[in-house]
């Protein structure tokens, strides 16, 4: 199960955990997080009682930006989503025939979400089969004890801290904190 660090994955990681005790976390590491981002992983690994591997690129985010030739990732061009996160978990997974639970709330259904092109790793969608909104998310990370990460003062998602997905506002959060 895939840990972005934010409110909907660690939500589902901990919907999942009696239900499929085997699971392995991991987390695809850019190197450009918040630390709060870190601080709730350490949390969440506390709650969930299991650690959640840190996948790291075979390079950083200063070597695809000098590859993309100082261009930040755009929504035309995402290479931080492929390079830093897709690769890397393809790679730690290999051949080895993998479920990848896709944290898509049942209130997000248009939203598509990782699906592997990998014959070995198939895709399943927990919160929309069972009907899981926002506010059940909330409420599971609520009746965990976790609540939600620190960031989620000022920001609306989780994500690298220059994440071009961000509102304006939150940048303006980002400049201040």
């Amino acid at each position: 199960c895939g840990i972005s660090g934010g409110k909907d994955s660690s939500a589902l990681a901990i919907y999942l955990h009696s239900e499929v005790p085997d699971m392995e976390y991991f987390f695809c590491d850019t190197g450009a997080e918040l630390p709060e981002t870190y601080e709730f992983l350490s949390r969440l690994e506390v709650v969930l009682g299991k650690p959640i591997a840190r996948l790291n690129s075979d390079r950083g985010f200063d070597h695809w930006f000098e590859v993309y030739r100082g261009t930040l990732p755009s929504p035309q061009m995402r290479w931080c989503t492929r390079q830093m996160k897709i690769k890397p978990l393809e790679d730690w997974l290999g051949d080895d025939e993998a479920t990848s639970y896709v944290a898509i709330r049942a209130d997000e259904k248009n939203r598509k979400g990782y699906v592997s092109t990998k014959p070995n790793i198939s895709a399943v969608f927990p919160f929309i089969e069972d009907d899981i909104d926002h506010e059940g998310v909330l409420r599971i990370l609520d009746d965990a004890g976790l609540g939600l990460p620190d960031y989620y003062e000022w920001r609306t998602r989780s994500g690298c801290y220059f994440c071009f997905y961000q509102r304006k506002a939150e940048w303006v959060g980002l400049a201040d904190r």
